[in-house]
């Protein structure tokens, strides 16, 4: 399948485009069958996009049958990193979600998928003092006031963050990461010795910078 085609399925099931807009991409696509095979195709053109219990079953068939899973993870992953780069003003919200990339997706049986450990320098830096529940807390209901003030310094974070995030994705491309399907990945030796470490790198502040 092509990889514009791929990347419509991967913005459904990761929320981004909803169940009427993918039914609409589907039957946009005359050469769809082709590139999925009959059998596929008629599967998913059988659902019946509006039942619920249908629906439910549609991340499953897309997973199985039309995308592989590490792809999508890749994608997802690739996606959030380029978002941390080229958006400053939303640091603590990237950062947010790196910090789940971070932490991988909890398993019934205990274990964890996804969880990517190379995430380190940069999920376990996520800004919790600017989260509306730590603020609240704190500021009651000057929170707004005080998280915009908080905001005029996501820049200065975000320098010390980028070379992280750009060293990751070339990694990606460059295959000495790779997402696979089962819900682990593989890494170079070098690159594992040098970002899952204890020691992670620590963020220094605005008032640390002007010795005050």
């Amino acid at each position: 399948m092509s990889d514009n085609n791929k990347i419509e399925f991967y913005k459904f099931l990761n929320g981004d485009k909803s169940v009427e807009d993918l039914e609409n991409f589907i039957y946009s696509q005359p050469d769809l069958e082709q590139q999925l095979g009959s059998e596929t195709y008629f599967n998913l053109i059988e659902l019946n996009f509006k039942d619920k219990y249908n629906i439910a079953k549609l991340p499953d068939l897309i997973k199985t049958r039309i995308i592989e899973e590490g792809q999508f993870e890749t994608w997802k992953l690739k996606r959030i990193l380029n978002d941390f780069l080229t958006q400053p003003e939303k640091t603590d919200l990237n950062l947010d979600k790196i910090y789940h990339l971070y932490c991988g997706v909890y398993q019934e049986n205990g274990e964890r998928r996804y969880e990517y450990k190379f995430l380190g320098n940069l999920g376990l830096n996520y800004l919790h003092w600017t989260g509306e529940g730590y603020l609240k807390t704190f500021y009651g209901d000057n929170w707004k006031a005080e998280y915009e003030k908080c905001s005029t310094e996501f820049e200065f974070y975000h320098k010390q963050l980028k070379n992280f995030a750009t060293e990751i994705l070339s990694a990606i491309d460059s295959k000495e990461i790779e997402i696979l399907n089962d819900g682990t990945y593989r890494i170079s030796n070098d690159l594992k010795n040098k970002l899952e470490t204890d020691e992670i790198y620590k963020l220094i502040h605005p008032n640390e910078k002007y010795g005050s």
